[in-house]
């Protein structure tokens, strides 16, 4: 049998907001909840329903993972399209149980090769691997190639984020170490990044949200590679800040390759409507 390779990624990764023309790239939801009301479907609906809801509520938004029943339905709807092999991508595992529900999953599937890879990723960086993952495997059928080029991709990645409003951040954050910024976190914006290891750890903290946005930027401009790289900004309804910091990195870095992309609604789940994440892959 013809090996075919799929990728499987999940929501936290705003998939589903890139434009992307991979026939071999599948996505499963992180259900969002507030209150009674759960929010999926996000390849179809967008973020729009959950956003809508969370600046009409009070209530404390929660994120959950895929139940096992969701992701062997997922697998085994791959598995009728004639793929033979699956490489799944979920978000960090340190972030969230996907990982270990994609290894339950594993096991009661039968009559195709899985793989569940802790990728230490997840928001926008994680759908550009996973958009990379695919075209690889268009070309070739060595799972573990595909495998490394994850791996490296990874590893000449990075994330980095920051709240205007901390309400959200203080009472359902997913940040190592938010306890630090209990003492009048109003007055103070935290620069976050995504670790190596899969955390979200804030890094600084500055005294403006428009500090705060320039620091993004420079510590992208810091890292990134300005002829081979693919720079993500990712908002949700703070238009005019991601535009501020489009231009400061256009204005710095003429040749970046800078997209725009949804902040999913896993994210602003933790960290509210109000904030800003700049990601960027060196190929």
């Amino acid at each position: 049998m013809e090996t075919k390779i799929a990728i499987l990624t999940d929501s936290s990764s705003s998939i589903y907001s890139i434009n992307h023309s991979m026939d071999n790239l599948f996505m499963i939801d992180i259900p969002c909840f507030i209150g009674d009301n759960i929010f999926t479907d996000f390849e179809k609906n967008g973020d729009e329903p959950f956003n809508n809801a969370l600046r009409s509520t009070k209530l404390l938004p929660k994120t959950s993972q895929p139940s096992t029943g969701a992701l062997i339905a997922k697998y085994e709807e791959i598995k009728s399209k004639g793929f033979t092999h699956i490489i799944f991508l979920p978000l960090s595992q340190k972030l969230s149980g996907t990982y270990q529900s994609g290894l339950v999953a594993k096991e009661m599937v039968d009559g195709i090769n899985i793989e569940v890879l802790d990728t230490n990723m997840a928001l926008s960086i994680l759908a550009g691997i996973a958009i990379r993952a695919a075209k690889l495997a268009k070309k070739t059928n060595n799972v573990e190639e595909i495998i490394e080029e994850v791996k490296r991709l990874r590893n000449n990645s990075g994330y980095f984020l920051t709240v205007n409003d901390l309400t959200s951040l203080i009472k359902n954050g997913r940040l190592a170490n938010r306890n630090k910024y209990l003492i009048n976190f109003l007055r103070i914006k935290p620069v976050i990044t995504l670790t190596d290891d899969g955390l979200l750890l804030a890094i600084k903290q500055v005294r403006t949200y428009k500090k705060a946005l320039n620091e993004l930027c420079d510590l992208v401009l810091e890292k990134v590679n300005p002829t081979n790289s693919l720079v993500q900004i990712s908002c949700t309804y703070n238009v005019n800040d991601l535009q501020y910091c489009k231009e400061i990195l256009l204005t710095k870095c003429p040749k970046l390759k800078i997209v725009e992309c949804a902040l999913p609604a896993t994210a602003t789940a933790h960290f509210g409507l109000d904030s800003i994440g700049i990601g960027y892959i060196n190929y």
